[in-house]
């Protein structure tokens, strides 16, 4: 699977996007046009998020694609990231003299730095709501649809052995994410149609980033219809299909190449 995951890294290594001025009452800073540089893998959520938020506001940057694959050196360190990074793991976002590491981290610094806290909701509460969300996604949501669920079914390196306690581990894995569903349906969704009530934020992006994740498992989400129509609401969004290109043309190569277990059993 080490060449499946390289073959959707994009070529060049690198590529920017570049924006200014005033978008949907966004600005970037006066005077601050050189990009942020963003190290990445496109096919993980914490680093979509990232890109999708500078995507949507306008903020000049740089991608910088990471080989998950490729050997790091004897201290641990991988070939594309610079030396003088303390942290080796992405997202990592380099802003001048600025290095920030870790999803929310990176979000909250690009919100207060260049967009007055855009997609975070407009009341404190609101705000603190979004926060909450995010960090939600990024650990624990995360931990549960990614190393839990779907990466130990794709790639060796996040594999139990033997092969029976790494088919322990998807299956718990998939139980914790059948009570998150649970949350989402039936609190979260069940009279607004999104996660902070009618109106998206940014908590929305990430959380279906993440989400989205089980799509590597073929798992269907059929059974939580609310959830299935705010993800249809969430994607909808601007430059939402950039961003997520390289995971529908992974899902595509999985569909195309592995039997994907039957989950409906546990689903049930």
């Amino acid at each position: 699977m080490d060449s499946l995951f390289r073959k959707f890294r994009s070529s060049p290594s690198s590529s920017t996007g570049t924006g200014s001025g005033d978008t949907n009452g966004t600005s970037v800073l006066p005077g601050n046009n050189k990009p942020v540089t963003l190290y990445l893998i496109r096919l993980s959520p914490p680093c979509r998020a990232v890109w999708l938020y500078l995507a949507q506001n306008k903020i000049p940057y740089a991608l910088v694609d990471i080989d998950p694959a490729a050997p790091v050196d004897s201290n641990g360190r991988r070939p594309e990231l610079p030396s003088s990074l303390p942290h080796q793991d992405v997202p990592i976002l380099v802003d001048g003299e600025v290095t920030v590491f870790e999803g929310p981290a990176i979000i909250r610094y690009l919100s207060t730095r260049y967009t007055n806290y855009k997609g975070y909701g407009v009341t404190v509460s609101e705000r603190m709501m979004v926060e909450s969300l995010i960090a939600w996604a990024h650990n624990d949501l995360h931990r549960i649809v990614g190393y839990r669920c779907a990466y130990p079914q794709v790639f060796e390196e996040f594999q139990l052995q033997p092969e029976p306690a790494n088919e322990a581990l998807i299956e718990t894995g998939i139980k914790q994410l059948l009570k998150h569903l649970e949350r989402l349906e039936k609190r979260y969704l069940a009279s607004a149609k999104f996660l902070c009530g009618d109106s998206l934020t940014f908590a929305d992006s990430v959380v279906a980033t993440v989400i989205l994740q089980s799509e590597w498992l073929g798992f269907s989400l059929r059974l939580w219809p609310r959830v299935v129509d705010w993800l249809e609401r969430v994607s909808r969004q601007e430059c939402w299909d950039e961003v997520h290109k390289n995971h529908v043309a992974f899902i595509s190569e999985l569909r195309a190449g592995i039997l994907y277990p039957t989950l409906d059993n546990i689903a049930k």
